[in-house]
């Protein structure tokens, strides 16, 4: 089966992208140009700057279980990690590669060191979670108004409560990793929007944001490579029911891909820095 995995997320891929050119306007496609290549690479800054503190992110988890690198080789790691998970798709996943280079290093423990992995994820997801509420009173997604409300207030103390009872010693860090968390997928967002002022997109930007942050929570479903096919998928519905662009919303889906695999990419000079964590 896991032979196949690679295949399995090809063919995915390759329907997603079946459906999307069945339904977007190809010419729409043909004439969209990048206007401000500028703001490409401010894009790839705030990128790799969300990746740099999501390293911080993992580095204060992984001290509560005194797993202890430096800053320099945890952030080596996470892009080799980003290298595995990303441009190696199938083979060694980035988490079981660093929760493998962390146990020889520090004999802590396979269950705990995941466990610090885990709960990074986890934290991640609720910022998300958080970031979509507040954003959908300023969005055109009003019927979901009452849910936001309810999920806005409750996922912050969800996520205590998953500390407290289910990850007790990384409880202490639960209040500075939430806000990392939020700074994380804020920059990630604001990467996403250098994109569209790329593509000259000043309108309903509040929407393709929502939109990325629920293609966020989709990419997660392994059965992509980094996310491509869902992030659009997602914008091709999503902008179809707001009865906006879904071709622009596509090709910014897809620039946002191609960033992280250029910044992935750079965990490759790395791979031989991290042999000694």
């Amino acid at each position: 089966m896991k032979k196949l995995k690679p295949f399995i997320k090809a063919a995915f891929i390759l329907i997603a992208f079946i459906i999307i050119f069945q339904k977007i306007n190809i010419q729409e496609l043909k004439n969209i140009k990048i206007t401000s290549p500028f703001y490409l690479f401010l894009a790839f800054l705030s990128f790799n700057l969300s990746q740099i503190i999501s390293a911080l992110r993992v580095h204060t988890y992984l001290k509560n279980i005194k797993v202890t690198p430096t800053f320099k080789k945890q952030l080596m790691l996470y892009y080799v990690g980003m290298f595995y998970n990303t441009l190696l798709p199938g083979g060694i996943g980035g988490d079981a590669y660093k929760a493998y280079k962390f146990e020889k290093s520090y004999s802590q423990g396979y269950k705990k060191i995941i466990k610090a992995l885990l709960i990074d994820r986890i934290s991640g997801l609720f910022a998300i979670f958080i970031l979509i509420s507040a954003l959908i009173f300023l969005s055109s997604f009003k019927q979901f108004v009452i849910f936001s409300a309810i999920l806005l207030i409750v996922s912050p103390f969800i996520l205590y409560f998953l500390h407290k009872y289910f990850f007790v010693e990384f409880t202490k860090s639960f209040l500075k990793n939430l806000f990392l968390s939020i700074v994380i997928q804020s920059l990630q967002a604001l990467a996403f929007l250098f994109i569209l002022f790329a593509l000259n997109i000043h309108s309903h930007l509040i929407d393709f944001i929502v939109l990325f942050f629920i293609s966020s929570i989709i990419s997660v479903i392994p059965i992509s490579v980094g996310g491509v096919g869902l992030r659009e998928l997602t914008f091709l519905y999503g902008l179809d029911m707001l009865h906006l662009n879904a071709t622009i919303g596509v090709v910014s889906a897809f620039l946002f891909f191609v960033i992280s695999v250029i910044s992935s990419a750079i965990g490759a000079l790395f791979i031989k820095g991290v042999k000694n964590v």
